[in-house]
C-alpha cells in the first residue's frame, strides 16, 4: 500500500463547476434492467442475467435481503438491503466478483459499490446493512432501539446518495475523511434535520487527535505516526460544519447548495477558513 502524508490526505476536496448544471442527471442505462426485477427474487436475477454461481455465496437470512430504488441528485440507483452483517460482508463480495468475502467492521454497514464483477461492469449499487449507525448504542443519542434504527436507514441511504452525487456532479467518489463529512452531513440532516458535531464524533469514533471508531477505516492510507493530525484537523472541522449548516438551514438552502458548500473545501481549508461561506 502506497502512503501519504497528513498534508496529502487533509487536502482533498472537489473541482466545483462555475456553470449551473442541472439539478440531477438521467438515470444510467442499467437502470432499467434492474427496475424489471422490483418485488420479484432480484438474486434470482443475478444468477440468471448476470451469471452469478449463487451456490457459492452463503446467506444467512436471505429471505430478507431487498431490492429498492432511490432517487439522488445524480439518478436512480438500485438499493439492496440485508439485515445481517455477514450477509452484507457476503453480498459486498458478490458484487465486486470475489468468492471469499473481505472482514469488514461492524462500524462499515454501508457502501455505493462501483461493482467489479464483470457481468456488472459499470453498475454502481448501494448496499445498506439493518444497524445502528456506525455501531453507535441508541442510548448514546437519547433514542429508543427502534427509533434508531429508522433513522439509521435514513442516514445511510442519504450518506451512499451524497457520495453517488459527488461522482456524478463533481466527477470523484473517495474514501476519504473529507467525503465521509460531507455523505454525514446530508445523512444526518435527512435523519434528524440538522447537524450536530457532537453527533458526528460519535459516529467517528472522534476524541480530539485520538480515534477509537470508524473514521480509522478511512484512513488506512495515512502514515500511521500522522494519522493523529488527520484526527485533530477533523475534530476542528466538524465544529465549523455545524456553524455553516446551521445557517444554511436558517437560510433555507436546497441540499444541493449545502453540498456545493461543502465539497469544493478541503478539511485542511475548512479549517483555515472558519466559519463563512
Amino acid at each position: 500500500m502506497e502512503f501519504m502524508t497528513a498534508k496529502e490526505y487533509l487536502s482533498h476536496s472537489y473541482s466545483i463547476p462555475n456553470a449551473t448544471i442541472k439539478l440531477s442527471f438521467e438515470d444510467e442505462d442499467y437502470i432499467k434492467k434492474w427496475q424489471k426485477y422490483r418485488g420479484q427474487d432480484f438474486l434470482e436475477f443475478l444468477k440468471e442475467e448476470f451469471i452469478i454461481k449463487m451456490d457459492k455465496y452463503k446467506f444467512k437470512e436471505q429471505a430478507k435481503i431487498t431490492l429498492t430504488f432511490t432517487k439522488t441528485m445524480g439518478g436512480t440507483l438500485p438499493v439492496i438491503f440485508t439485515s445481517n452483517h455477514e450477509d452484507f460482508v457476503m453480498m459486498e463480495a458478490l458484487l465486486n466478483g470475489r468468492e471469499n468475502p473481505r472482514e469488514l467492521p461492524l462500524t462499515v454497514n454501508a457502501f455505493t459499490i462501483p461493482a467489479k464483477n464483470e457481468k456488472f461492469y459499470r453498475h454502481r449499487v448501494i448496499l445498506l446493512n439493518e444497524a445502528p449507525y456506525s455501531n453507535v448504542s441508541a442510548d448514546k443519542l437519547g433514542l429508543n432501539a427502534d427509533e434508531w434504527l429508522n433513522k439509521s436507514y435514513k442516514l445511510r441511504l442519504r450518506h451512499e446518495s451524497a457520495h453517488y452525487e459527488t461522482l456524478r456532479l463533481f466527477g470523484g467518489m473517495k474514501n476519504n475523511a473529507f467525503d465521509e463529512i460531507i455523505a454525514d452531513t446530508l445523512g444526518q440532516i435527512a435523519a434528524f434535520g440538522n447537524f450536530s458535531a457532537a453527533r458526528q464524533r460519535l459516529f467517528f469514533g472522534l476524541h480530539g487527535d485520538r480515534c477509537d471508531g470508524r473514521l480509522q477505516f478511512y484512513c488506512q492510507k495515512v502514515l500511521k505516526d500522522e494519522r493523529h493530525l488527520v484526527y485533530e484537523n477533523v475534530d476542528k472541522a466538524l465544529d465549523i460544519v455545524e456553524q455553516e449548516i446551521c445557517k444554511a438551514l436558517n437560510e433555507n438552502l436546497s441540499e444541493r447548495d449545502m453540498l456545493y458548500i461543502l465539497a469544493g473545501r478541503s478539511v485542511e481549508k475548512l479549517v483555515k477558513s472558519g466559519c463563512g461561506y
